[in-house]
């Protein structure tokens, strides 16, 4: 058995003993050998099956959490829904676990990043499965052939660019370096729309330096190629938040006063924060935005954010409140795709063809903390418009979100090693 095999079955194994089935499923036998094929020994053909191949646990407790609360109120077309969550830890896992998923038959998958999800399009164009994720940024994601698959709960660069800029702005900066992985779609888009961003306003990009892929040690030489360009802001835009934090750990010998500007990969990000050596010695500090967190005004939010609580004992992270959503429209559509088209075991293009129906306006206005009711009226043939604990949003023609959105401003408290994250900005999309 090779190494990327292996450590997927025991990763597989985990699911099924800790997360699938979203509330609903068996206990799990520690002493039990594993099943020849792990992924699909955890779908239920009773069942609805979704699924996410997320890339941290807290995204993954969200969509499970989500999952149990529907399960509680009856589940989807009077079957349980089984969610089966897993956290890949790089992308040829994903792809791997992803690729399974969909050969295994679920009909909607939630994945992260921007990268994943492309990586995953074309097996789910040949099964006909919408992909919808949550921290997908790229503007590729908008253009790209998908057929109407890929959905998003989140910002595309496009929308949080300018706000990043408008942060580095407002800081008094002026000189600008940007730091990416190289071959990353995300850091590419983020590298792209910053520079004109910043222009706009006054400022400059003055250098872009790409780091490997995958590179989590030895920055040096990266380094001095950013300091060499005497900038007094440092864009991070490396993709994984503890390389990104290991990145400012290398930082600290070139006692620069730059300021570190952190996009939503990072900003209130706790593993980021975690692996930060010392952020007292941090000259500039750091700063950034991210349109990752719920309005705090919302009461879905709050309400997500008490179950939350409740179930996991820790306050939900970044991320957590766009993917409990997903789950949640995820079932709706299921639920309409299931009338509309007189089936109780809809196909993966039937639920996509009723994403909008039950996200988009017009239709009574629906919350999660009552999907029960709200299953009730797609089931009596009402329409409904979803307004999550995320925001109060719709879907465009390209699976872009639309309305009154929030962008979470944070700012390194670096002698309590803590994100302040008081101050909230409620942007409409589009511009």
């Amino acid at each position: 058995m090779n190494t990327a095999t292996s450590r997927l079955l025991a990763a597989a194994a985990l699911a099924v003993l800790a997360s699938c089935g979203g509330g609903g499923g068996g206990t799990g036998d520690a002493t039990m050998p594993l099943p020849a094929n792990p992924i699909k020994a955890m779908i239920d053909p009773a069942a609805i099956n979704i699924a996410s191949v997320g890339w941290r646990t807290s995204t993954r407790d969200a969509f499970l959490l989500a999952a149990k609360q529907i399960n509680d109120a009856g589940g989807v077309l009077g079957k349980r829904l089984n969610a089966i969550a897993l956290v890949a830890r790089d992308n040829a896992e994903a792809q791997d676990m992803g690729q399974q998923l969909l050969d295994a038959g679920v009909i909607a998958l939630n994945v992260s990043t921007s990268t994943r999800v492309l990586n995953l399009l074309p097996q789910a164009l040949a099964k006909g499965v919408p992909i919808l994720t949550e921290s997908s940024s790229s503007p590729t994601l908008s253009t790209v052939a998908d057929k109407d698959l890929i959905y998003r709960i989140g910002v595309s660069d496009v929308d949080a660019t300018p706000v990043l800029a408008k942060v580095a702005w407002e800081a008094g900066k002026r000189r600008a370096v940007v730091l990416i992985n190289a071959g990353d779609a995300f850091g590419a888009g983020l590298a792209s729309l910053f520079s004109p961003a910043f222009q706009k306003l006054g400022g400059q990009v003055v250098a872009t330096v790409t780091i490997p892929f995958g590179l989590k040690s030895g920055f040096a030489s990266y380094l001095q190629q950013v300091y060499d360009a005497k900038p007094d802001v440092i864009l991070n835009g490396i993709l994984a938040a503890d390389i990104s934090a290991n990145v400012l750990n290398e930082s600290l010998p070139f006692q620069s006063g730059a300021m570190w500007l952190l996009p939503g990969t990072a900003a209130g990000n706790q593993t980021f924060l975690d692996n930060l050596a010392d952020p007292g010695k941090l000259v500039g500090g750091a700063s950034g935005s991210a349109a990752t967190i719920g309005a705090y005004g919302n009461s879905s939010y709050q309400s997500f954010r008490s179950g939350y609580l409740a179930q996991y004992g820790s306050e939900p992270q970044d991320f957590t409140a766009p993917t409990y959503d997903i789950a949640m429209v995820m079932a709706l559509a299921i639920e309409r795709a299931g009338l509309v088209n007189n089936s109780k075991s809809p196909t993966g293009l039937m639920a996509r063809d009723s994403l909008r129906f039950v996200m988009n306006a017009p239709g009574e206005k629906v919350r999660p903390e009552a999907i029960g009711a709200a299953l009730a009226l797609v089931r009596a043939g009402k329409d409904v418009d979803y307004a999550g604990a995320y925001a109060d949003i719709d879907w465009d023609g390209v699976g872009d979100i639309v309305g009154q959105v929030p962008f979470t401003v944070f700012r390194l408290d670096t002698a309590a090693r803590s994100w302040d994250a008081s101050l909230q900005l409620i942007i409409a999309l589009p511009r």
